[in-house]
């Protein structure tokens, strides 16, 4: 990962502001050999209340935590998601199993929908 990763990564606040500087130092320590710890730590830090507490208003300049090296050290908790891939809506559910003991329409009900929507559709 690069600087620009880092970057990217860094959330949005009052305080994001002076890149080149940022790149400047970033370079100057030779940051890409700690950039995977760096941007994993960095996107734990999103995470927490800290962070999130009055819209981002505690969140550091970019510059600050490079000058301050805050992800030195730091233990960083794996960050998990739990999202539920095979969610069902009950409703839907309930749909779907009514529907499989409901009878069959009869062709001739059918066939007069068919008739109906033609006739409407010429209208």
């Amino acid at each position: 990962m690069t600087f620009e990763d880092f970057w990217a990564e860094w959330p949005k606040s009052v305080r994001k502001g002076g890149k080149s500087a940022c790149k400047a130092k970033w370079d100057k320590l030779n940051l890409d050999i700690e950039s995977d710890q760096i941007i994993k730590h960095v996107r734990w830090m999103k995470t927490t209340d800290a962070w999130k507490k009055s819209e981002g208003a505690f969140i550091p300049a970019p510059l600050v935590y490079i000058n301050q090296m805050r992800w030195d050290g730091a233990e960083v908790p794996e960050v998990t998601v739990n999202v539920s891939i095979n969610f069902k809506d009950p409703a839907l559910e309930k749909i779907e199993q009514d529907s499989k003991k409901a009878a069959p329409m009869p062709e001739n009900v059918r066939q007069k929908l068919r008739d109906l929507t033609k006739a409407l559709k010429s209208a």
